[in-house]
């Protein structure tokens, strides 16, 4: 998730905790050390953008969403938020403050991490795969929006402010809910339209809560398609099914291409010459699609000795094009013309 909504989700959890002042009352340090604690815990994980990466697509996929994000370090966090918690307010308890640091930093941080369509690798050092849940996008204005109202009227009305705190953030876990319980059940309508299919999976899609993204793999292809609540899945486009064997074993070494063909769950991948006798090769992920084209895409060029000479993320065209092709017609079948088998 964004760092806003981080933060404000860890500033709503800190106020589960029970404040030791009376309601008229000004808090105590542990309260407001609390408080303070949560946010910290909260935001400290994305640290890691600042650590240094051989490229952009080793810092995406390595650097960023490591050992901070994972359980295992968890209590490591949430201790370095308390330290700064109690620097602050040095007369605050320690163990009040620490507990509300660990629930906000799983909460408001690796939780929300792991419910993006991005994932993280939240079992770290035990397992370096990336999980992810897929119930929202990474920015979702319908998560944040019930926690910031809340968060304003605890300023506006500070004798209510941990109640403010509280409706926000029930109103926000309801939403969250909610598109559990829509994914849950459009991947079941997917699976009975693609009964054959070896794999569905359904994604969040941009700015909509009903419209979803699916893709369904086929032995030989990719289906890929949208579907809502009360309408059969709609398909978009087939596309054939690579392999990455179709990457010559030297190239699937290099690691930052490992890293890549490690992210994608439904990889679309090719391979070209270059200048100078440079390898080109793409990887994208079908999961990230609009209209049944692919958008989001690794582009790595590998020279000769098979370094990488340079590495960047494709989003698919810049946000104005991105946003017409969101808002282009949604009849027809945009893969009409590639044969089924």
């Amino acid at each position: 998730m964004d760092n806003l909504t981080h933060g404000l989700l860890g500033l709503a959890l800190g106020a589960l905790r029970r404040p030791e002042s009376p309601a008229d009352s000004p808090l105590s340090p542990t309260d407001k050390a609390v408080l303070l604690g949560s946010v910290l815990a909260a935001e400290l994980p994305d640290l890691d953008t600042l650590l240094p990466a051989a490229n952009s697509v080793d810092h995406a996929l390595r650097a960023h969403r490591g050992l901070s994000h994972a359980l295992a370090f968890a209590p490591v966090v949430a201790l370095a938020a308390t330290g700064l918690a109690l620097l602050v307010f040095r007369r605050a308890r320690f163990l009040p403050v620490y507990l509300s640091s660990l629930l906000a930093l799983c909460g408001a941080h690796l939780l929300p991490d792991l419910w993006t369509g991005w994932g993280t690798r939240i079992l770290l050092p035990f397992s370096d795969r990336r999980l992810t849940l897929d119930w929202t996008m990474v920015v979702d204005p319908l998560v944040t929006l019930p926690l910031l109202i809340g968060a304003v009227w605890a300023w506006r009305q500070r004798a209510r402010w941990r109640r403010a705190l509280l409706v926000g953030l029930a109103c926000s876990a309801a939403y969250v809910g909610l598109r559990v319980v829509l994914q849950a059940t459009l991947t079941s309508r997917v699976r009975e339209a693609w009964p054959s299919a070896e794999r569905v999976q359904v994604f969040p899609a941009w700015f909509s809560l009903t419209t979803w993204r699916y893709v369904a793999v086929l032995p030989s292809e990719y289906v890929a398609g949208s579907v809502s609540p009360g309408e059969p899945p709609r398909e978009e486009r087939r596309l054939p099914r690579p392999s990455v064997e179709a990457l010559p074993a030297s190239v699937r070494a290099v690691p930052t291409v490992h890293e890549a063909l490690a992210w994608a769950r439904f990889p679309v991948i090719s391979s070209a010459s270059g200048e100078q006798g440079r390898t080109v090769v793409r990887i994208g992920d079908l999961r990230y699609h609009l209209r049944g084209e692919p958008t989001l895409a690794f582009v790595l060029e590998l020279g000769p000795e098979l370094s990488v000479v340079n590495a960047r993320l494709e989003r698919g065209g810049s946000a104005r094009e991105l946003m017409e092709r969101w808002r282009g017609p949604r009849g027809g079948n945009p893969g009409s013309d590639i044969p089924s088998p």
